[in-house]
């Protein structure tokens, strides 16, 4: 759930934005003292929700310990805001920040609570929710004084966070269901899994979604309806079930389609340019197609590279099998459950499949060995 932030370097040309005064009535603003416990100043990085593009950074200073906080901003949208020392590269959550919010911050710079708006007040008066949050970081806690080679100890504590998890998707769709039309259902919705998310999301009322929260949770909304669709097809992406027909344009411009390959066996390679490990593994890829090209056909499904570079990378590399482009489209990846880069499914003559393999491994070639 941590969030990688981005450095101020890449938004430095819009530092100046970020406080100042206005005086126009959906001025938002963060204002409160931090203790930063030795810390000489800490960080403060705006995004927007929707497109997580940068907003404004800045650096605030402390004074014999504390940083006092006073960020202004008169955006019409939903942003997320950033607060934590400068060594400290994560953040658990960002903080919303709702057209008109006035937010409070309190407490350590590296753990900071916020009151004075619909949210975070929500939040303050949902015991379960707290009494969660306080258990899961202090597992946390406790696994950063594991040791590496304390397996043991980490499959537990992986175990109990799970147990935690679900516990707390839990609580908050029962809050959420009771709670309809509170901006705190619409913040508790965006962190839940995919499955628990999307029945949130359908609980909201018009008046959280027609808010400035809305574009952002149609969003999560989109992507756990993937997520959803995806972990359902994976069903079907199993050992002796058929493999989904498809139709993708070849290099000749021409359509192909899974059934055009029917009375062969058939690796499909979904790949990218961009993949590493996509890249390293062409190398085999290569040596095996020479090996085994009269008994079995692979074909290439490039994902998300452009055209222009699919076709280069295909001719450069010397990719002499089938290969198909995809591009941007997700119809095909749902499909086949496909979740990492590279992925390769083992087809029989008859269109089943017949093995699944994730990542680049030596198990693919050691079943074409076995098999031709």
């Amino acid at each position: 759930m941590k969030r990688i932030i981005k450095q101020a370097a890449a938004a430095a040309a819009v530092v100046c934005g970020l406080i100042a005064s206005s005086s126009c009535s959906r001025e938002t603003r963060i204002t409160g003292t931090l203790f930063t416990e030795g810390t000489d100043s800490i960080g403060v990085y705006i995004t927007d929700a929707v497109t997580n593009e940068p907003a404004a950074a800045d650096t605030i200073v402390a004074v014999n310990g504390t940083a006092s906080i006073d960020i202004r901003r008169d955006d019409d949208r939903l942003l997320f805001v950033y607060i934590l020392p400068l060594h400290q590269v994560t953040s658990p959550y960002p903080v919303f920040l709702l057209p008109g919010d006035r937010l409070r911050v309190s407490g350590k710079a590296d753990a900071p609570e916020f009151r004075g708006s619909e949210i975070y007040d929500g939040l303050a008066m949902f015991d379960e929710y707290i009494s969660l949050t306080a258990r899961m970081d202090s597992l946390f806690r406790e696994a950063g004084r594991l040791a590496e080679n304390d397996i043991i100890g980490q499959q537990s504590l992986n175990a109990e966070y799970s147990s935690l998890t679900a516990m707390m998707d839990s609580v908050c769709v029962e809050y959420v269901k009771n709670n309809p039309d509170n901006l705190t259902s619409g913040y508790l919705t965006a962190f839940m899994n995919a499955e628990n998310g999307l029945e949130s999301y359908n609980l909201l009322g018009p008046s959280v979604k027609e808010s400035a929260l809305g574009e952002f949770l149609d969003t999560i909304a989109g992507r756990f309806t993937d997520i959803v669709t995806t972990n359902r097809n994976r069903e079907n992406i199993r050992p002796g079930k058929a493999a989904p027909e498809f139709s993708l344009k070849g290099m000749d411009g021409k359509e192909y389609s899974l059934s055009s390959f029917r009375g062969k066996y058939v690796l499909l390679d979904f790949w990218g340019e961009w993949c590493y490990w996509c890249m390293k593994g062409m190398p085999d890829m290569k040596k095996y197609y020479a090996k085994y090209h009269d008994s079995i056909e692979f074909v290439g499904i490039n994902c998300r590279d452009s055209e222009e570079t699919w076709k280069k990378t295909v001719e450069e590399k010397g990719l002499d099998w089938t290969n198909l482009y995809n591009g941007d489209d997700t119809a095909i990846l749902k499909e086949y459950a496909v979740e990492g880069f590279p992925t390769k499914i083992l087809i029989d003559k008859d269109g089943k499949i017949v093995e699944v393999f994730v990542g680049e491994s030596e198990e693919l070639y050691e079943k074409l060995d076995e098999m031709f």
